[in-house]
């Protein structure tokens, strides 16, 4: 009788170390909620704050350039858009909710420009800005409008001041980014922001899916349109100095910079909780590895290749490919970090549409 007794003791070890072996690998005791609200209360609403107040300083220098066209306030101006382009690098990651349902990315950064629809639209004075899936608005167009309308400044502003119509489409450019962004900020601060952090778990839709996505999108798109496309990686090898981000004003580098380390931020939560710690709570790993110190160390790796290009995208992809291509090498291996890797162990579903004509 002892000895069945013993034996029926061993089954049930047994089972129970087979159940806990085979447990769920997604139920995890992280708590979700600091972690949404460091994102939300520390990134996600001070980058769209951010953005509107550079939003507005755009509209306040178009409203000077436009009382008086002048070299001076040309520069003012530019000065201005730049500022507010830099800014849309760090919000550019939290294109879900509000920011999506406002088609932000596609109204403010649709690019390269499409010149040819833009002059279209000068000479016809007429135009549709909430036209989806075009590229004759938001900061491209300002980048061409602004400065690859003349060869110098001087020509810049004889052409604004010969065609009556480009200060108006300038005009409704910076006014559709001011209301798109402060639409897209209100929604966060009435409502959005308290039923993100209270959508826990891992399901599509859950802060946590919106998240990841948010990052991954954000990245892949940044690997693809900033590097990929213009050296030529992912366009049947032909480099396209043309296609670069900001062609005209040539700050195409410094965007790629800014738009890296924002989604640096996004994964780390910058100086507080973020994704890192979420992979560290369930000590997930890549070989012997951290898997968050690999991530990690891999935008640390990327963003010093960035710095090894020694001019503005453009002329680099003309001049010095082979350090561009070096870059891109460096930014597309994360992709199966963040894609794979950390989607895997988050256990959180890849949902929105890969773009066919990339690679990895």
């Amino acid at each position: 009788m002892k000895r069945y007794i013993y034996i029926l003791l061993l089954l049930v070890v047994s089972i129970t170390a087979c159940e806990d072996e085979i447990a769920d690998p997604c139920s995890s005791k992280f708590d979700q909620t600091p972690l949404f609200t460091n994102i939300a209360d520390n990134l996600i609403v001070p980058a769209y704050k951010d953005l509107q107040d550079k939003s507005n300083s755009l509209s306040e220098a178009n409203s000077i350039f436009q009382q008086a066209i002048s070299i001076e306030n040309l520069q003012r101006l530019r000065t201005a858009w730049e500022a507010a382009y830099y800014s849309w690098q760090t919000a550019a990651p939290y294109n879900f909710g509000p920011a999506e349902a406002e088609l932000l990315r596609s109204s403010l950064n649709n690019y390269p420009a499409n010149i040819e629809a833009i002059t279209s639209n000068i000479a016809a004075s007429t135009w549709d800005l909430e036209a989806t899936d075009t590229y004759d608005k938001g900061f491209p167009a300002l980048d061409y409008l602004l400065f690859g309308t003349g060869e110098n400044e001087a020509e810049i502003v004889a052409y604004f001041n010969v065609n009556p119509a480009v200060a108006q489409y300038v005009n409704a450019i910076i006014e559709q980014i001011a209301q798109k962004t402060s639409t897209t900020l209100a929604a966060w601060e009435n409502g959005y922001r308290d039923s993100f952090i209270a959508n826990t778990g891992t399901a599509d839709g859950s802060a946590l899916s919106q998240i990841v996505n948010g990052i991954n999108e954000n990245y892949e798109l940044l690997k693809r349109d900033k590097i990929g496309i213009p050296s030529g990686v992912v366009a049947l090898g032909i480099p396209r100095p043309e296609s670069v981000e900001a062609r005209f004003s040539g700050i195409s580098l410094g965007l790629t910079k800014t738009a890296l380390r924002s989604n640096k931020d996004l994964f780390t939560g910058k100086s507080s909780i973020g994704l890192d710690d979420y992979l560290n709570e369930i000590n997930a790993k890549k070989g012997e590895d951290l898997l968050s110190t690999v991530i990690t160390t891999q935008y640390d790796t990327a963003l010093a290749e960035l710095d090894k290009i020694s001019t503005n995208l453009r002329k680099a992809v003309e001049t010095e490919n082979e350090q561009v291509v070096e870059a891109y090498k460096a930014i597309a291996t994360q992709v199966v970090h963040l894609k794979t890797d950390m989607t895997s162990v988050l256990c959180v579903a890849i949902t929105y549409v890969d773009n066919p004509s990339d690679s990895d």
